[in-house]
């Protein structure tokens, strides 16, 4: 994600700076060396997990729950089941 298209996702939700950096628990200066997309004339870079967090928020995604699903426990001694497409 560009510094550009932060400060659009930003305006998009009609978010301030302010209540970005709440949504995403950061500080306000954060938003604002995100999207000047540099600090002291050093390039700033939105790391993935901050962009992650954008795409997420769009998606309504406001918390996560890091609980058990209802239904069969996970084994930890299981292999984990790799996705296979469906054709």
């Amino acid at each position: 994600m560009k510094a550009k298209e932060f400060k659009r996702w930003r305006k998009a939700h009609g978010l301030s700076q302010t209540k970005a950096a709440r949504k995403l628990g950061l500080r306000i200066r954060t938003i604002q060396y995100y999207e000047k997309g540099k600090r002291k004339d050093k390039k700033v870079e939105i790391p993935k997990a901050v962009a992650l967090a954008c795409f997420a928020i769009s998606c309504g995604v406001e918390d996560v729950d890091y609980t058990e699903p209802e239904g069969r426990a996970i084994r930890r001694d299981e292999p984990y089941r790799q996705l296979t497409r469906q054709t």
